[in-house]
Formats: structure tokens, sequence, C-alpha cells
């Protein structure tokens, strides 16, 4: 390293260690100067960071007195700042990737063509990202304006006093964790046992019954004295397990990991996110009614090994074409022997369970989405929005639209009388 690239270093290494957010240097043609990671890029991203790299580094030049922001089309956030030390040559100085806000992973599968490997490997990527408000993106642009100001100072650690009196709260704490567990040995039982509970009403999809339970419980999982004065940081501690023992709970129950995954996947996020005790017991009731809705939706009990299997191929693979080749190379068995053992077992078809497993997909994108009719029957898997609406109408009793629109006026009813009640 060269004395003329020390004020730089200093520069980037304080920017990088002030925000926890990848921080690099590139030269005046793109290239990488300096680089400080926090969040490494998964490999198959590389090449889309470098051609943003080339974006940023063109685009900060065109504003050398302004910072820029950007966002790319996987949700990945930048800010970008040229910069200029001791008459050398101008440099782009670029903080991110970090998240502006949580992106839908689902849809990357369908929009860039990426395997289940890539899209497990890019949602680990993105839990550990940063999420930015707009005022911390200011703040943090406020600090790039200022990036050529930035010194290596002289620091003077100052001594301790004696130590402070430990309060009387604290020794109350000190004295908790001395005791052992079999002072509440039947607390304990008491946990296990309703923890039992709620798994098996999961495991049934029984949210009725999960509901029962929780009612009973109360505070009976209470943990806040591990983390006294840190409520919020203490419930969600405490979810982060209950999503775990849903999540069991509903594989015990026989749902394909895919889905669980999933969902697992957006819980996490959801509780990390979340900063209100009103918003966290609101998820609880959320992620119950959700893990349950999941068992009696997607489980495949009661199915042989066989007939799991090939159900969760196509589960997962709905919107592909069905080849029974592939399938049952997948299921290691003679194609006529796995269409023959399906339809024993399920009363369906391999088509006809591809097309229901579809049209599900459909009737929740129906409800969430106001794409075109078109653009679903394609996203499901349909070539042809016309066929697409026959087989909906033959398995619905109702057209997409009928159904998009029906679903629509139950809502605008709902509001309609929820608004009635207000003004009484």
């Amino acid at each position: 390293m060269t004395i003329q690239t020390l004020p730089l270093t200093t520069v980037s290494l304080t920017i990088f260690r002030l925000t926890d957010i990848n921080t690099v240097v590139l030269n005046n043609n793109g290239s990488l100067h300096l680089v400080h990671e926090r969040d490494p890029l998964p490999e198959f991203m590389l090449e889309v960071q470098r051609k943003d790299f080339l974006f940023l580094s063109k685009e900060a030049k065109r504003s050398p007195k302004e910072c820029c922001m950007y966002t790319n089309e996987w949700g990945f956030s930048y800010v970008a700042r040229p910069f200029q030390s001791n008459g050398e040559q101008t440099k782009i100085l670029i903080n991110g990737p970090f998240l502006m806000q949580v992106p839908d992973t689902n849809r990357f599968h369908t929009k860039f063509k990426i395997n289940q490997q890539k899209l497990i490997e890019l949602e680990a990527f993105y839990r550990g990202l940063k999420l930015i408000s707009r005022s911390k993106l200011q703040s943090l642009a406020n600090i790039l304006d200022r990036a050529g100001s930035i010194r290596q100072t002289s620091l003077r650690i100052l001594g301790t006093h004696e130590n402070p009196p430990v309060s009387s709260q604290q020794k109350n704490i000190e004295l908790m964790l001395q005791q052992t567990d079999e002072t509440y040995i039947d607390l304990i039982e008491l946990r296990y046992k309703m923890e039992k509970e709620m798994m098996w009403a999961v495991e049934q999809g029984d949210k009725a019954r999960l509901k029962e339970i929780f009612s009973k419980t109360k505070n009976l999982f209470d943990f806040s004295e591990r983390f006294p004065n840190q409520p919020v940081r203490a419930m969600k501690n405490l979810m982060v397990v209950l999503n775990t023992l849903l999540r069991i709970a509903a594989e015990k129950g026989k749902v394909q990991p895919f889905f669980l995954h999933q969902i697992s996947e957006k819980f996490s996020k959801q509780i990390e996110r979340s900063d209100t005790i009103d918003s966290l017991n609101h998820l609880i009731a959320v992620m119950c009614d959700e893990y349950c809705d999941l068992v009696r939706h997607r489980a495949v009990s009661g199915y042989s090994p066989l007939v799991q299997k090939a159900s969760e191929y196509i589960a997962v693979h709905f919107s592909k074409p069905l080849n029974l080749g592939h399938l049952s190379e997948h299921c290691h068995v003679h194609p006529a022997h796995l269409s023959r053992q399906f339809k024993k077992e399920t009363g369906m078809t391999l088509t006809d369970y591809q097309q229901k497993r579809r049209i599900e997909e459909a009737k929740i994108l129906l409800k969430t989405d106001r794409a075109s009719i078109g653009w679903i029957a394609g996203h499901v898997g349909f070539d042809d929005a016309g066929y697409f609406t026959r087989i909906f109408k033959k398995l619905e009793g109702i057209t997409p639209s009928e159904f998009r629109n029906s679903d629509a006026s139950r809502i605008n009813r709902m509001d309609s009388a929820d608004n009635k009640r207000k003004h009484k």
C-alpha cells in the first residue's frame, strides 16, 4: 500500500465500520481499487454487481457534487459518491448493497429463471443485508458527502475509576441466573406439555384447538427476565423459537420441505422487521393460522412414500411442463407404475393433480395481484389463457374473472359494513 493510498483507506474503512455495509472504492475506469466486505455476494450475482458498479461509476461522474442512490431489479440498493484525495485521480466510493424494502423472492424463480438452490442461497444473502429507511439513507449520503474531510485522529484511552456499586436489580438478576432449574421443575414440565399440545394441533391443521391452547398458556412462556428492559428483543427471541416449533410440527403433518422453507423464511424476516409488541402479538396469530392452513392445504399424509415424492415434485415444479419420464426417474420407478399408483391413491391422474395445483396458485394470485388473467395463466404454467379459463371453470365452477370479482365484491361489502358500524 502506498502512502497516497492511506487517506483513501482511512475514509473507506471508517465508512465501512460505521455503516457495517460493504464498502468499495472504484478506479476511474470502474475497476476495483479497495474492497471492505461484510456480506459476500453469491457467486452467481458477481456479474450483476460488476455491471451495477460500472453504471454507478458512470452516473456518479455525471454528478460530481451529489450522491447517487440506485436500486437494481434484484432489490439491491447502493449509494455512490465521487472522491478525490491529495490530487489523485478521482475515485468512486460505493456503499452497498443494502435493502430499502424486503424483496419478494418468490417471483425471482420465474423472473430470472434461477434454480431452487440459487434461490435459497439468495434468500440467505438477503437475510444478512441491512434494511435502511429513507432517513438513514439521507444520513448515509451526508456521511459520503463529507468523506473528504475524514482523517485518522489520535485517540486517548482514559483509565477507569473504581467500579460503581451494583444495583439491587442487577443483584436479583444474578441470583436468578444462579438458581438451578430444579426449583421450577413443575413449570418446566407444564411448558413442555403445552408445547407438545400446540405442535399436535398444528400437525392436524386444527386452528381452533391451537387458539384454545394459546388462550390457556398466557405468560407461561414469558422469558423477559433474560433481557431486562428489552421486551421487544425478548419477544422476538421467543417467536424465533415458536417459528421453529411450528415448522417442525407442519413437517410432521407431511408438508413438503419446499413450502416449509417458504413459510419459515417469510416469518423469520417478519419477526426481525417488527419493532413493537403489538405487531409481534399480531404476527403470532398470523403464524398460527398460516401454519395450520399450510398443513390443511399442502399436506400429503396418508400417501405412500412414492406418491408423496411425486406430489412434492409436482407441487414445487407446477408451472413447468409435466414430463412423465423425468418424473419417474426422479422417483426411481417405471412410468406406468407411477401413473397407476398415483391414480390409485389420489383418485387423480398426474396431469389432473398438476392442474389442480396450478389453479390453487392462480386463486391466490387472483385474490392478491391485479395482474391480467393472461399473465396469471402464463405464470402458473398455462400457455393459453382460454385453456386456463376452461380448466379453472371446470374445477371451480366459475371463470377466473368471476372468481376475482366475487372476491372483490365480498371484500367491498365487508368494508362497507365496517364503515356503517363506525359511523353509527
